[in-house]
């Protein structure tokens, strides 16, 4: 209790694959988890899906660098609207770097940027983002269904926002990938919490608890081996990788002995 755990589980199978724990919540948690996974799976692309509590502009364009398609459920605009013209009526123009209001005005930025600190990590800077205004608001006859600001309406525009909008596109295209997320995730979660019971630690310290975390996905993931390949395949393929695992640790302990351990041999034909 009061660590939050991390997972990675595959589409094919739902094995476990990566986990972690950090942060009490999942904001700063996705491009980590998923580098991580990427990197343990030696793969050069990969797709991941998550629910909104991943979704945070940094995270996706950290993961677009590294070759990570995301596939994460979009979070509803901050700004409460309350009865004015929402966010989402406002179109953003990427050629003329321009919002268009719903009354056809144009609003414009003078590309000055600005910093929104997110104050529950302290100093730590959340985003940059650009404003855009427009004059037409003081003699705007639709201006009271707008905004009851003394200067007017205005659009903030996050830097990370057209990784967003790609997001956010992917997702409204492909509903019925993104519902996999269910299927995928909360069915290893749901196992441990519901049939075995782990829904918190026995320990403390980071590097205890993923101890703890670690034993009860390794037997997981047992459990789900024997179901993929019966438990006759699985013993035998568990031989084969133990084995080969100590014949390589093998060699490399005995690498830099090699030139005496040969240099006594005779060779006879």
């Amino acid at each position: 209790m009061g660590y939050n755990i991390q997972a990675a589980s595959d589409a094919k199978h739902k094995l476990l694959v990566e986990f972690d724990t950090g942060s009490v919540n999942d904001t700063h948690a996705l491009a980590d988890m998923a580098i991580q996974t990427k990197e343990l799976l030696k793969v050069e692309k990969m797709n991941v899906l998550a629910d909104k509590g991943y979704h945070t502009g940094k995270e996706l364009e950290k993961c677009k660098k590294n070759d990570i398609t995301n596939y994460v459920s979009p979070k509803a605009p901050s700004t409460k609207d309350t009865g004015l013209y929402p966010v989402t009526d406002f179109k953003y123009d990427k050629e003329k770097d321009v919002f268009i209001c719903p009354q056809g005005k144009v609003l414009r930025t003078n590309n000055t940027w600005h910093h929104h600190s997110d104050k529950r990590k302290g100093k730590e800077e959340a985003y940059r983002f650009r404003r855009f205004t427009t004059s037409d608001c003081k003699s705007c006859e639709s201006r009271i269904l707008c905004t009851h600001a003394k200067n007017g309406r205005y659009i903030d525009r996050s830097e990370y926002a057209d990784v967003m909008e790609a997001n956010a596109k992917r997702v409204n295209e492909n509903p019925g990938y993104y519902r996999l997320r269910q299927q995928i995730s909360e069915h290893p979660f749901g196992t441990l919490k519901r049939q075995r019971r782990f829904t918190h630690t026995h320990v403390r310290s980071k590097e205890k608890v993923l101890g703890e975390v670690g034993l009860m996905f390794i037997g997981y993931n047992l459990t789900r081996c024997i179901s993929i390949f019966g438990i006759e395949k699985l013993i035998k393929l568990l031989k084969e990788f133990c084995f080969n695992l100590i014949k390589s640790k093998t060699r490399l302990l005995l690498r830099p002995y090699y030139g005496f351990i040969f240099s006594g041999l005779k060779i006879t034909t």
